[in-house]
């Protein structure tokens, strides 16, 4: 009888711990329940109305991690209606309306390239079998080509672009559509040697080259590049070209539109975007003489 009587009164405690620790979880439940209620935080219904009115690619442009925590941030911490670059004006006056505040409409911008090295233009100092990826060939020896601060011509930057606005040409270098491109700034980012920039929309002419060296040390290695001759600083009437360095930097709020100086340049460094930079035998010469310059 006394190992009958010792089985059920284990069993019976089994049974109290068990029917107790149920009473205990349905007792947490329903605090949980009550507690996730009464602290619960309503979503603002502005958020997915500001979603709703985004392009929905998560560029990123804005400088937050996504079109949900742009639009998060413009209700919650006030941040700026007009910060969605590829959806422009469009996006920033449905923002503004739902924010209730007044339409601010910002420059339109769009991307284009700094750089002429292409194949016949700038040499390559070694073959290069790697990944053809330019961040990539950019760490073996700083890339095959032998102009340190010129594209590479992997095509990264048109691998990561978005809106399909950029091919790279058979010169090997990017063709950027102006009709395509939003200005969302991933190419630019992307671009391990930044021969990629932002611009404004109406700008039709820019210095496509970026090598902060002049003379014969930039002819030797690339036919298109800035030489710092400084032509183009006085043919501008305007003054609207200072140097930074060894390089033009163009003023575009002074009034020019640098197509003096672009026909003044023996290198042709100056691209302008309606005829492009043929170089006549004339300007070609100077440029011959001027490649000394050390």
């Amino acid at each position: 009888m006394l190992p009958v009587m010792a089985l059920s009164a284990s069993a019976s405690v089994v049974v109290f711990a068990t029917v107790v620790m149920v009473i205990l979880g349905l007792l947490f439940a329903v605090g949980l329940a009550l507690a996730s209620e009464k602290l619960r935080v309503e979503r603002d219904a502005r958020i997915d109305r500001i979603l709703g009115s985004l392009p929905g690619v998560n560029c990123a442009a804005c400088g937050f991690q996504g079109c949900e925590a742009y639009a998060e941030a413009v209700v919650i911490a006030g941040a700026v209606t007009n910060g969605c670059v590829p959806g422009g004006a469009d996006a920033a006056k449905l923002v503004a309306e739902i924010m209730g505040v007044e339409f601010v409409e910002t420059e339109k911008m769009r991307a284009v390239v700094l750089c002429q090295g292409g194949k016949a233009e700038c040499k390559e100092r070694f073959q290069y079998d790697g990944e053809p990826d330019c961040r990539a060939a950019a760490g073996i020896m700083g890339g095959p080509k032998s102009c340190a601060y010129g594209c590479l011509g992997f095509g990264t930057c048109a691998a990561v672009c978005p809106f399909g606005a950029i091919r790279m040409g058979e010169d090997g270098l990017p063709d950027i559509d102006p009709d395509r491109c939003t200005a969302c700034g991933v190419c630019v980012k992307t671009c391990p040697r930044e021969i990629i920039k932002l611009l404004p929309a109406r700008v039709h002419v820019w210095v496509a080259c970026r090598n902060p060296d002049k003379g014969q040390a930039v002819k030797s290695i690339c036919s298109k590049g800035c030489i710092a001759c400084r032509l183009c600083v006085k043919a501008d009437q305007k003054n609207a070209i200072t140097m930074d360095g060894n390089l033009p930097s163009l003023n575009y709020d002074a009034g020019s539109d640098f197509l003096a100086a672009a026909e003044k340049c023996p290198q042709g460094c100056f691209f302008n975007e309606d005829t492009g930079c043929k170089v006549d035998e004339a300007t070609q010469n100077v440029a011959e003489g001027l490649g000394a310059i050390p």
